[in-house]
């Protein structure tokens, strides 16, 4: 444009021909909206240049809402409404849910503890049903709910179990309750038992077998016995070890007899198998097993020998309780008599 151009509104070639102001000298953006009164206030364009088309309004457009716009100028749209502003809605509580999720982890863990797991796995249960009353995040709530009841479960068997053990009535064991306890009788005597030994020959009370006794099973032998008797009435002797062992005496005395056993089981059996394994006889047929006694620190019990082997020999005492009248023992294995 030529500075002689007299100002007004003309179509700018920089601007792909968009209707701008020119004032003489510069162009200027066109204002969206122009009041008509001001459009002819700047003059018409110059003669020599063609006038402008006025802008044709799309047929969606009208000024009706904010009025019309200015001859030749394109119609002003309303804004986009933006979102209200308010205060926003409050966030959904959800503490007691996570601490009935916490708690009942904790339960879990310390279920095994007594008491102190179950105080635990219950305030973890309280704690997520009323998360779930509350209708706070049901996945926190509803895990510590179901964390925390398998914890009380587990907890209230361990704390039970404590509390049985502990306010079970349990006996101690001292000297004094010892001393005025009753104490058990010593093995009773049982003349009522005959053995299965023939009436007659050998093995029968006329005519016993000679000892070594060959004890074992009935494939094979286990251990060889001989035996003495050491002292037919010794019940002074065999009280001095221990005051138990005057315990069901009465009528009856003790006899003390010596086994010497010599081990024939390579693998090994037990030298106390021959104090089951014999037992005293009377001529009457009756027979006495083997009296338990709690023996003297010096003395050895052939109950007390321990294992041998092949060829291993071990002496030891065996005590029997028997009628204070009896006499001629012999032994029995309930299946022949033995002569000593």
């Amino acid at each position: 444009m030529s500075e002689t151009t007299p100002a007004g509104w003309y179509p700018a070639p920089h601007a792909d021909n968009e209707l701008r102001y020119w004032d003489g000298a510069a162009w200027h953006a066109a204002p969206a909206y122009l009041p008509p009164e001001a459009a002819a206030a700047h003059g018409a364009p110059n003669p020599g240049i063609p006038a402008p088309a006025a802008p044709q309004l799309p047929p969606y457009a009208t000024g009706a809402a904010y009025g019309s716009p200015a001859p030749g100028m394109p119609p002003a749209y309303p804004a986009y409404p933006g979102y209200p502003t308010g205060p926003l809605p409050p966030s959904r509580p959800q503490g007691l849910a996570i601490a009935a999720l916490s708690v009942g982890i904790a339960a879990f863990i310390f279920a095994w503890i007594p008491f102190f797991g179950f105080l635990v796995a219950v305030t973890g249960t309280i704690l997520g049903i009323m998360a779930l009353v509350r209708r706070q995040p049901k996945g926190f709530a509803l895990t510590g709910t179901i964390l925390a009841g398998f914890a009380l479960i587990w907890a209230g068997f361990v704390s039970f179990a404590i509390a049985i053990a502990i306010w079970s009535p349990a006996g101690t064991y001292n000297d004094d309750y010892y001393d005025s306890a009753p104490q058990p009788e010593a093995s009773p005597t049982v003349p009522d038992i005959q053995p299965n030994a023939p009436e007659s020959g050998e093995g029968s009370l006329d005519e016993p077998l000679p000892l070594p006794y060959i004890g074992g099973t009935s494939s094979s032998p286990e251990y060889s016995a001989e035996a003495r008797i050491v002292d037919e009435d010794a019940t002074d002797e065999v009280l001095s070890w221990n005051e138990y062992n005057a315990t069901g005496t009465e009528g009856k005395k003790y006899v003390l007899v010596e086994m010497a056993v010599t081990g024939i089981d390579p693998d090994g059996i037990p030298a106390a198998y021959a104090t089951y394994d014999l037992s005293l006889a009377t001529p009457d047929g009756a027979v006495y097993p083997t009296s338990f006694v709690v023996a003297a620190d010096e003395t050895t019990l052939l109950a007390d020998a321990g294992t041998i082997v092949e060829g291993d020999t071990v002496t030891g005492l065996v005590a029997y309780l028997v009628p204070q009248d009896a006499t001629d023992l012999l032994l029995s294995d309930y299946q022949d008599y033995y002569s000593f």
